[in-house]
């Protein structure tokens, strides 16, 4: 028997979703070669791991018995990883950190020098990341940290650190109905059509499109991977979209209107790493988070 670590990783995924286009989803990978790849599993093994009919997916015995075994394998390979990866980064001096785009310069140029003044033998790499798989990056180990928008897929492999809390604002295209108001209120937006995070995004999705509170998924106009196509999907008129007071700052667009959502929960940036990673330097990158975040003045 031949199975390798990526068709456990697929069975992983498909077991936990019980779903194969949103576990294909959340693998980058074409859903067709997801299927092909868990029936070739399936031979290897001689047992069939899923029952599927058209309308659900459900575990064999055979797969409920190999879920706890796979996952076990996945996630101390996983481990390794991060742990080699570590050790390059430490060799380097370079700690490697993930952000968004929507960032503030000023507080990133903040933690910088904040964590350059506690370990000055090291630096911070900071990484765009898009937005498909937002904490994707630190659960694979490729960076040992990130700045990221709560809530996160995979929090419960996450430890977290709220950096800026703020309040939530809409974008809209210049001319819309509710640009005549200096404030708008979740009721406001309900028949809207928005412009949506891609679903492998999870909850960050579903926060962004405030299903919460309006009760309801709304009509979605486009679904985009990056700040760019998020606010020219806005431009152009194929929805209005929900974003943080910072990103708001950070990103003026012609032809793009900001109104406050005074009646939305806050959105929280947090510094997020590893669960349980007690690293000394990755500690006084937290603590140089908090510091930073003490003196920003948004």
């Amino acid at each position: 028997m031949d199975v390798s670590t990526r068709s456990l990783r697929y069975f992983v995924a498909v077991a936990e979703e019980l779903h194969f286009t949103r576990a294909a989803e959340r693998l980058y990978v074409a859903q067709p070669a997801l299927s092909k790849a868990v029936r070739r599993l399936e031979d290897e093994l001689g047992a069939p791991l899923f029952v599927r009919t058209r309308h659900s997916v459900a575990l064999t015995d055979a797969g409920r018995s190999l879920l706890p075994v796979a996952r076990a394998a996945v996630e101390s390979l996983d481990d390794w990883e991060r742990r080699a990866r570590a050790e390059r980064d430490a060799a380097a001096r370079v700690l490697p950190v993930g952000y968004h785009s929507a960032v503030d310069p000023t507080l990133l140029r903040g933690v910088t020098e904040r964590f350059a003044a506690l370990r000055p033998d090291r630096r911070v790499e900071l990484r765009l990341n898009d937005w498909d798989d937002p904490a994707g990056t630190v659960l694979s180990g490729r960076d040992r940290a990130a700045l990221l928008r709560l809530p996160l897929p995979g929090a419960n492999r996450l430890d977290h650190e709220v950096i800026v809390t703020e309040r939530r604002c809409v974008a809209l295209p210049e001319g819309h109905r509710l640009t005549a108001l200096d404030t708008v209120r979740l009721r406001d937006l309900r028949d809207e059509t928005f412009v949506a995070l891609p679903a492998s995004a999870g909850p960050l999705r579903d926060f962004w499109l405030a299903l919460d509170r309006l009760g309801t998924l709304p009509k979605i106009g486009a679904e985009v991977h990056n700040s760019e196509d998020y606010f020219q999907a806005v431009q152009s008129g194929r929805g209005i979209a929900m974003l943080s007071e910072m990103t708001s700052r950070v990103y003026r667009r012609p032809g793009v209107v900001y109104r406050p959502v005074v009646d939305a929960p806050e959105s929280e940036l947090a510094v997020v790493w590893p669960r349980g990673d007690a690293d000394p330097v990755l500690r006084d990158f937290v603590r140089a988070c908090l510091e930073a975040a003490g003196d920003y003045r948004g």
